[in-house]
């Protein structure tokens, strides 16, 4: 029988930015939707006899979450949350993320990152799935563990001064540029929820986005509410007044990483509500580097990303090839100096 709130078919609720899906628990204990199935045993494609995701750190596949040993928390949020595990007999660690999903949009959220992440290669960009599991009412995806945090930590590390190291700076902006235009062009995915605490970072200097199942609760303006407290807002303006939006509002979200890391704050000002931040974000200009702290490069490169027009943002592609990033020889993309003291 179904946890109360999971029916064999979703509730009818309309989301415009997912089609509607249908989801149904079987007798054995198997979350089913059409073309995947998730179960104690792990994730199964439909129409495949068994998903066997390898990763590039990975040398063992989980087969359960028996095999996992809980060791702490990372972190908690409206899209779930994230505990480090060691695998019992191999000592690999993995992060393992967990959602509940009695409510739709928590698994409109889970099927939404699952496909994204089963239709990826592992590379170097995004964060790898190594398996899903289905358990009394949760989801458990088993993740590529990055040992170093996230740009959040390193905005955090730098507090009010600042990352001055542009090649430093252009490292971070080229590996995030190149999970965008993988995410954009290849999987022709919006992430959605682009900001530092989903850019992680590993001991290896490699930067990877994470979280690509933003629930469609964001949408309201409930959502954006409930998300306000305790962090700050990196969507586009066109998302944040109901607008049509796409690719550019990615660029956005980017453009603002970018600029609080280079600061050591978030850019705009401190606000008492949500509501008087949407209206900075919105009625005033867009923020910009403090003059002649930075290279004009540099400061041209974030300009251009915060264009308040949505259609005069580049594209990931044509960031790639910009002059703040062209300026710099980029046969080693891996962080340098900035890994010390971060490492989990």
């Amino acid at each position: 029988m179904a946890p109360p709130g999971l029916a064999l078919d979703s509730d009818g609720e309309d989301d415009h930015t997912a089609p509607t899906e249908s989801f149904m628990l079987s007798q054995s204990g198997t979350f089913k939707v059409e073309d995947f199935n998730i179960s104690r045993s792990g994730l199964m494609p439909v129409g495949e006899r068994k998903a066997s995701p390898e990763g590039p750190a990975a040398t063992v596949d989980v087969k359960s979450m028996n095999e996992l040993d809980t060791l702490n928390e990372l972190g908690s949020g409206a899209s779930g949350t994230v505990y480090r595990a060691r695998h019992k007999v191999t000592g690999e660690v993995f992060a393992v993320k967990q959602v509940t999903i009695l409510d739709k949009p928590k698994r409109d959220q889970v099927v939404s990152e699952l496909r994204i992440m089963m239709s990826h290669t592992h590379g170097p960009w995004l964060v790898s799935l190594y398996n899903a599991f289905y358990e009394e009412a949760k989801v458990y995806t088993v993740l590529e563990f990055m040992d170093a945090g996230s740009i959040e930590a390193l905005v955090l590390k730098h507090k009010d001064v600042g990352l001055r190291d542009e090649r430093e700076l252009a490292k971070i902006a080229l590996q995030i540029l190149n999970g965008l235009q993988y995410l954009h062009r290849q999987l022709h995915q919006v992430h959605r929820d682009l900001k530092p605490a989903n850019v992680l970072l590993n001991s290896a200097g490699q930067v990877k986005i994470s979280d690509f199942g933003i629930s469609s609760q964001l949408e309201s303006t409930a959502g954006l509410c409930s998300t306000f407290v305790g962090t700050t807002c990196y969507m586009s303006p066109e998302r944040l007044s109901g607008a049509q939006y796409s690719y550019a509002a990615d660029i956005w979200s980017f453009g603002m990483i970018m600029l609080e890391l280079a600061k050591g704050a978030y850019p705009y000002p401190q606000v008492d509500s949500y509501f008087n931040l949407l209206s900075n974000i919105m009625d005033d200009p867009a923020p910009l580097l403090p003059e002649s702290d930075f290279s004009d490069h540099f400061a041209e490169f974030v300009s251009v990303c915060l264009d308040k027009d949505p259609n005069m943002r580049p594209a990931a592609r044509d960031l790639i090839s910009h002059p703040f990033l062209r300026q710099y020889p980029m046969d080693d993309l891996l962080l340098s100096g900035l890994m010390e003291a971060m490492t989990m």
